[in-house]
């Protein structure tokens, strides 16, 4: 028995004796004990005692209460974000959260009495293996699915795609005719919200993706220069912080050796970068300017941008400072100019929530300075630069702030007058984007984010456009098979350029044709990437490639991979 909890009535009980002791006459009160129910010997359990379910799902609990003839209790969630229970116990799991939380059932006869269960909410339960394959027109290939959680382990197959291939009950595929990426579902039969997709490459084209040394840290948005000796020097990227909306930069580097399949540590940057830029001069030396720096200055709403630079020099596996910029910048462009000199354009001062800029400068190797020249028409950021055949550069969309829509406008720089005038517009305003200069001088660009009509959302898009020097104008050109930001457009020895990876972390990847205006699957990555890189080499074997590194900003990757085609390939 809990002495505190009874002592004011046992307290009581004494002094009414004494009372009536002291008056004389009359027999003793025959005092009787309270017997209090105590928090103690109340007991409450919650059946089931776990649950994993889906964002949004339901689930019934029940409270069995002992210790009492109060059987009722007082449903709660213990976690703010993590659903909502209702008086009968009717829990609902979040729509866009997922984690461990707590359904706490609490005595109505004592507050300290409390019963808890655990509910795991999880973005899909449905396992599919392969993720990703390639497979030739008419090739066949046997997938299987994995259910954690529910009794019933039980899938449907199905195919998104009409004319996308067959599959039956066993989950055998079997892949059309039809070149392209087509998706294969598998589905829950417990629960129809909970379903898994793969992603197939239906190609006849030999190339293909090869898995090869992974670099020493992961790391996304980052940047990749080919050395004069053919190595690729490999430095900063995104590191997530504790802050969700804060990713920082990194300060690692690394050379990355495609014949050795591997790369080596080297010299670290002077101050943590991502979306800096990287460009290799004249002289050998690589520049590094800008980007978005250290989580510590976060403040909630991204790291701040870099005005910083600095210089790599091979022949010493070292970073060295050199001159500042006038404008903090992350999110830019650099240009490599004839005469040696680097043009710097636009980026943002934050990497979230942050406001671009029209000003641009140049960069003179032979004094280490930056100085100012004209500015664009347009302030932005996530644009792209080309130098095109004429040695002007040819700047297109972009946003002018983090939260404004993309512009579909574009310009050119002339380094003879280093002034900025205004050129066509693209037919879809777009943002992270890529824009490759092709053989016959033209210009492609490729996907990017895009408003959607009506609304200030943005969507992915799989549109495409060239650009025409000669004409000053912009032209649509055969679209995507997939949707695509912050992916690769790398042109090949062919005249032919490889896209790969983007959107929410895309394995596929597709050929652009420059003759025919189309894009046609190729094999798929080992792994999916969205902000990566892709460096085209020649490899002494006579096989080209293009090395694949990196990828992510809040769960950036460290593995590598080799996309080879030409000579000993049929291609």
């Amino acid at each position: 028995m809990n002495l505190r909890r009874v002592w004011p009535g046992f307290v009581l009980v004494v002094v009414a004796a004494l009372i009536s002791g002291g008056c004389g006459g009359g027999s003793p009160a025959t005092p009787t004990t309270p017997n209090p129910i105590t928090a103690e010997a109340i007991s409450v359990v919650v059946t089931p005692g776990s649950s994993t379910m889906l964002p949004g799902q339901t689930q019934m609990f029940a409270a069995q209460v002992t210790g009492t003839t109060n059987s009722g209790v007082t449903w709660s969630v213990q976690e703010p974000s993590g659903g909502t229970i209702n008086s009968t116990g009717l829990y609902t799991a979040p729509q866009n959260t997922t984690g461990t939380f707590h359904v706490v059932a609490t005595s109505q006869a004592s507050k300290t009495a409390q019963g808890s269960a655990v509910v795991a909410v999880q973005l899909s339960q449905v396992v599919i293996s392969p993720a990703q394959v390639t497979l030739a027109p008419g090739g066949s290939q046997t997938f299987t699915a994995s259910i954690a959680g529910p009794s019933n382990t039980q899938v449907t197959w199905t195919v998104q795609e009409a004319g996308g291939g067959l599959i039956n009950g066993a989950g055998l595929y079997s892949a059309p005719k039809t070149e392209g990426f087509y998706h294969v579902i598998a589905t829950s039969v417990e629960n129809a919200m909970d379903s898994a997709t793969a992603v197939v490459s239906v190609t006849s084209a030999s190339a293909s993706f090869f898995p090869t040394g992974s670099l020493h840290q992961a790391r996304g948005f980052h940047a990749a220069t080919m050395l004069n000796d053919g190595t690729v020097l490999v430095a900063g990227g995104a590191n997530k912080a504790s802050d969700p909306q804060c990713i920082g930069g990194i300060v690692s580097a690394e050379v990355y050796d495609a014949n050795a399949v591997g790369s080596t540590v080297t010299g670290s940057l002077n101050a943590p970068r991502y979306s800096h830029t990287a460009t290799l001069l004249k002289n050998g030396n690589v520049l590094v300017v800008g980007g978005f720096g250290n989580t510590s200055e976060c403040q909630g709403v991204g790291a701040p941008a870099q005005n910083t630079a600095e210089l790599y020099d091979p022949g010493k596996s070292a970073f060295s400072v050199t001159g500042n910029m006038s404008f903090p910048r992350g999110g830019h462009t650099a240009t490599s100019l004839a005469d040696g000199t680097v043009l710097i354009a636009g980026g943002g001062n934050q990497g979230v929530g942050g406001t671009g800029s029209a000003t641009a400068e140049l960069y003179d190797p032979d004094t280490g300075a930056f100085t100012q020249t004209g500015s664009m028409t347009v302030a932005r950021f996530r644009h792209t630069a080309t130098l095109l055949q004429d040695g002007k550069v040819l700047i297109v969309g972009g946003v002018p702030a983090d939260l404004s829509a993309p512009t579909l406008t574009a310009e050119l720089f002339d380094p003879t007058t280093g002034a900025f005038t205004a050129t066509g517009s693209m037919a879809t305003a777009r943002e992270q984007h890529t824009a490759t200069l092709l053989d016959n001088g033209k210009v492609l660009i490729t996907g990017g984010q895009s408003p959607v009509a009506g609304s200030s959302n943005l969507q992915l898009t799989a549109t495409a456009e060239t650009y025409d020097p000669s004409s000053g104008t912009f032209a649509t050109t055969g679209s995507m098979t997939e949707a695509r930001n912050s992916h690769t457009a790398t042109l090949l020895t062919d005249g032919t350029v490889l896209v790969a990876g983007g959107g929410n972390n895309s394995a596929t990847a597709e050929i652009y044709n420059a003759t025919t205006g189309s894009f046609s699957a190729t094999g798929s990555m080992e792994f999916g990437r969205a902000g990566h890189t892709a460096t085209a080499l020649s490899l002494p074997s006579g096989i080209y490639t293009v090395l694949v590194v990196g990828g992510g900003s809040a769960d950036p990757i460290a593995t590598a991979e080799t996309y080879s085609y030409g000579s000993v390939w049929d291609y």
